[in-house]
């Protein structure tokens, strides 16, 4: 495990170290919460926290309560709080108070071992849910709720423009029908691994439709990667039994504005992916404000309910 280690006692600090570090574990140390909460809060990728309370600057429980806040469910972090010997009431306070574990002195070595071992598969066992509840099974991209649940906190959060991208796989009907859904799903499968590195926050939303949420708002680069995707995306071989598959996708690109919402961003790139297929399909368009008034987007998935063409202007 990767562990976050605080004991005021310098003494404490290195035999516990190097004990945890004889056994596998990554170990951080520090002598006050204060600092190793700053690195928890913007460095830290640990997934256990094991507290000192004795000679301590800020209360066990306390650590306990502040450390699982900074915990989530993409992050979970294990919590061990190592005291003096508590009262029953004090002890039920470590717990309430976030501890996972509350170990008392003199410490046991080997209980301190079995308490992280079972951490470690409870550690385990909460990354497979989660990513259950937010990987499409298929292609290992977020689900359609986790991108937009990510991609709505982007477009709250960032600082610099952000731009959408929305993929949809050419004539897939066809592929299906000629392959079989063993095909259909190897070719989504593909269409997703060129995929992956192409975007900040990258999802299937639809059967054969992704999108990606790249942060920076240029339009040349934004559009310029996006037909470097569908150049490789073209220029795959997938092998279906004995037959040779190959892929066009097209791609619709928006770049958004500081009040859009990810909404209001990916219908634009709804709308511009629409425009591609009216063009031929295998290309890329970009939302073009006049232009969308011309015409309207007939089908969408996009996740708002409301009139099927964009209201402009």
């Amino acid at each position: 495990m990767r562990l976050v280690l605080v004991a005021a006692d310098p003494a404490l600090n290195r035999s516990l170290a190097s004990l945890l570090e004889a056994r596998g574990h990554e170990v951080a140390g520090f002598q006050s919460w204060t600092v190793a909460r700053r690195q928890m809060e913007t460095q830290s990728h640990a997934n256990g926290l094991i507290v000192v309370e004795a000679g301590s600057d800020t209360p066990g429980p306390e650590i306990c309560w502040e450390a699982r806040l900074l915990a989530s469910d993409e992050q979970p972090v294990y919590i061990c709080l190592i005291s003096r010997p508590l009262s029953s009431r004090d002890f039920i306070e470590a717990l309430d108070c976030g501890a996972d574990d509350v170990l008392q002195l003199p410490l046991s070595s080997d209980e301190l071992y079995a308490r992280l071992r079972a951490a470690q598969r409870l550690i385990q066992a909460q990354r497979k849910l989660f990513d259950m509840a937010t990987r499409d099974s298929l292609t290992g991209l977020f689900n359609r709720p986790a991108f937009f649940d990510r991609a709505t906190k982007l477009c709250r959060e960032a600082e610099a423009p952000l731009a959408a991208i929305m993929i949809d796989i050419d004539h897939f009907k066809s592929v299906n029908d000629r392959h079989g859904h063993a095909g259909g799903d190897k070719a989504l499968r593909a269409v997703a691994d060129c995929l992956k590195a192409g975007g900040d926050i990258v999802g299937r939303i639809g059967g054969e439709e992704f999108a990606l949420l790249v942060e920076g708002g240029d339009a040349g680069a934004v559009f310029r990667s996006a037909d470097g995707l569908r150049q490789h995306i073209a220029g795959q071989e997938i092998s279906v039994g004995a037959t040779i598959l190959r892929l066009t996708c097209s791609f619709g690109v928006a770049i958004g504005e500081r009040s859009e919402n990810i909404d209001e961003l990916l219908r634009k790139a709804d709308w511009a992916l629409y425009a591609a297929k009216r063009s031929g399909r295998n290309k890329v368009a970009l939302f073009e404000t006049e232009r969308a008034r011309a015409f309207s987007r007939p089908d969408s998935t996009i996740r708002v309910p409301g009139p099927r063409s964009i209201a402009l202007g």
